[in-house]
């Protein structure tokens, strides 16, 4: 089941209408049923058995290192163990289902085995993970009821693209929900903003940057068309499925994480990874960086790289082998080589270097007398971002390493021999990628639309809230008008399947 299919709205509608008809001390049940369905309705039901596998391993481990029998050494010694060996289970079964992109290349296709990954192995592995060391860190109590800890691993919402979300932020699922006019009409409006991100822009931008690829003869300005346009696709496609996670969670009163805010107004690299798959950056800090820095090794690293080399550039050194291990274990998630070499080598290097150049292109901007708060400044800043991500999703894209390489080739040489042929632009070579007139003007108004969108929410906290604030006629306006542009521009019907979103192959 696609959450962008009908089937997805009329179990929301109908598992939104018993929710709050109920008992509240049974809502936990009926999101534990509804995630169950779900399941087995959008993925093969057999890997569920993953699910209980990660689950069991969590549970157990975590009850008995906070209970009685951890209290001794020998008792401590087996809490450890069993920690440890619930943490390898969970990077186990991720591995051989998920992580074949990593192993693979090394025994071939026929070392593949034929059994598929959990959906959502990729997030619910690390939510586990991340349980698993809460505990035993003693940030959190583990969770006594074991179908409890079940909707947290499984919560249905989030099974297809995330977010990650904290057993902390996560124990509303088990509190009793009350019927609220805000969350209903709050998570159907998110919902609808999902929905047209995805169905009317996403599907839109991935059919011309699918087509430019696809193309046997590439021109200079083609290629620089879809190394423009696939940020737009890939923020439209994740930050939509968000969206639509988010409002379909928030109609149970159920408060998931966030995991954009507005990344294309970062005006650095390192500010755009803050405000880009927020969980999965402060997962990866919380659990493998600051875990490392604060280590006995590092420490003494740091402390030697201080003498040797002074204050800075020592703990520069520290924070770059951490921030190094960190990318690797992203790279290392996403599930293949290509994401190791050209995606988190590519964003390590720039922002240690970002770093490093950091003092330097203060005292020249200073020198120039650049206002930093400028709006022009600013802008700039944020196109040198965008840019900066465009080149590094060129790998998401491509389907190997040479494959983004020989795109990148392509588009230099050509564009430093003069080859762009502009001209392309404004005749019939432009609409023959898939697209009509009528298809980029609901483009560039989608876009703008977008923007509007983002600068309401960097003023006012969300856009949403924004237009809560206005008159009745002009809020019925603004969701009737999104309602419409779905139902009528969304890429869908009999003759058209809207395609998977981007994040969900993780």
């Amino acid at each position: 089941m696609s959450i962008t299919s009908f089937g997805f709205l009329l179990m929301i509608c109908a598992g939104v209408s018993l929710y709050y008809i109920l008992p509240k001390s049974w809502q936990w049940v009926e999101l534990l049923v509804l995630s169950l369905i779900f399941y087995c309705m959008s993925a093969a039901p057999y890997t569920f058995v993953y699910i209980l596998i990660s689950t069991a391993a969590a549970y157990i481990s975590t009850r008995f290192a906070r209970g009685k029998g951890a209290e001794t050494d020998r008792g401590r010694k087996l809490a450890a163990c069993l920690g440890v060996g619930a943490v390898l289970i969970n990077v186990g079964l991720w591995f051989v289902f998920k992580g074949k992109g990593l192993w693979m290349p090394f025994f071939g296709e026929a070392a593949v085995m034929p059994y598929l990954a959990a959906l959502g192995m990729g997030y619910y592995t690390l939510q586990v993970i991340g349980y698993i060391l809460d505990c035993y860190w003693g940030s959190i109590e583990p969770q006594k009821n074991p179908l409890k800890l079940l909707l947290f691993v499984c919560f249905f919402p989030q099974m297809i693209t995330g977010p990650i979300s904290r057993y902390s932020q996560l124990e509303a699922l088990y509190e009793k929900h009350p019927l609220s006019y805000e969350n209903i009409t709050f998570g159907a409006q998110r919902i609808l903003w999902g929905f047209f991100k995805k169905l009317v822009l996403a599907e839109r931008v991935g059919a011309v940057v699918n087509a430019i690829w696809e193309m046997q003869t590439q021109e200079a300005v083609f290629l620089w068309i879809a190394l423009l346009l696939y940020p737009i696709q890939m923020y439209a496609d994740f930050s939509g499925c968000m969206d639509i996670v988010i409002g379909a969670a928030e109609c149970f009163g159920i408060k998931l994480p966030e995991n954009f805010n507005n990344p294309f107004f970062a005006r650095s690299i390192q500010e755009f990874w803050q405000r880009w798959h927020i969980t999965l950056g402060t997962w990866a800090k919380d659990y493998v960086l600051y875990p490392l820095l604060k280590s006995e090794r590092m420490v003494r690293l740091g402390s030697s790289a201080k003498k040797k080399f002074g204050k800075r550039y020592g703990k520069f050194i520290s924070t770059a082998l951490g921030m190094l291990v960190l990318w690797l274990v992203m790279g290392i998630w996403h599930g293949g080589v290509k994401y190791i070499l050209g995606v988190s080598l590519w964003y390590w290097a720039l922002l240690m270097l970002g770093d490093l150049c950091a003092p330097g292109l203060k005292k020249v901007t200073r020198l120039l007398k650049v206002h930093e708060d400028s709006f022009s400044w600013r802008l700039l800043q944020s196109i040198r971002t965008y840019l900066i991500y465009a080149v590094g999703a060129v790998f998401f894209r491509a389907e190997t390493v040479g494959g983004a390489l020989a795109f990148f080739k392509n588009m230099l040489v050509m564009t430093v021999n003069g080859n762009l042929h502009l001209e392309n632009l404004f005749n019939k070579s432009l609409l023959q990628l898939g697209l009509n007139i009528s298809d980029w003007i609901v483009i560039l108004i989608s876009v703008l639309l977008l923007v509007t969108a983002a600068v309401l929410r960097e003023k006012d906290g969300y856009a949403r809230a924004w237009v809560a604030r206005q008159i009745l006629p002009f809020r019925w306006f603004v969701w009737l008008g999104f309602l419409v542009a779905v139902v009528i521009c969304g890429k869908y019907g009999e003759q058209y399947n809207a395609v998977n979103f981007i994040y969900q192959i993780f």
